[in-house]
């Protein structure tokens, strides 16, 4: 790995989440967005991989789950209330991606805490989705 990339770039389980290329661009949105109060040299990755975040495709239908979750919570809870993390995160992207071509810093500090709740919604979405089967994982151990 590159001397500046943070270890935060290392977690194993965002890869079976996330393709690669936004992957690692949330990573680094996140990442830098953390960082206000400290000097922080992106890695170079981060300064190449600007992209708007989508929303993932579930693995399974929105049904699936029944009875133990009803289609209807589900698809409320994918295409709007996760849509909404996704969405939000990609407007304060662009607002600070605007910020920091004008050299604003008030407006780059005013934006890094919309940044980490929804970036910190948009992950944590992602990896539950994946966490949930219609298969079911099997009795818990230990």
């Amino acid at each position: 790995p590159h001397p500046n990339q943070p270890d935060i770039l290392d977690v194993p389980s965002i890869d079976d989440v996330a393709p690669g290329r936004e992957r690692v661009a949330m990573l680094c949105r996140l990442a830098s967005a953390g960082r206000s109060g400290a000097k922080f040299t992106a890695p170079l990755g981060c300064l190449v991989l600007r992209q708007k975040h989508t929303l993932p495709d579930l693995p399974y239908d929105y049904g699936a789950l029944e009875p133990h979750i009803n289609a209807e919570i589900m698809q409320l809870h994918h295409s709007k209330h996760h849509a909404t993390y996704v969405n939000n995160l990609n407007v304060a992207e662009e607002k600070y991606k605007e910020a920091l071509a004008k050299g604003d810093v008030t407006a780059q500090v005013s934006l890094q805490p919309a940044l980490k709740f929804n970036g910190g919604g948009h992950i944590n979405h992602t990896i539950f989705w994946t966490n949930l089967s219609p298969d079911g994982g099997g009795e818990p151990k230990g």
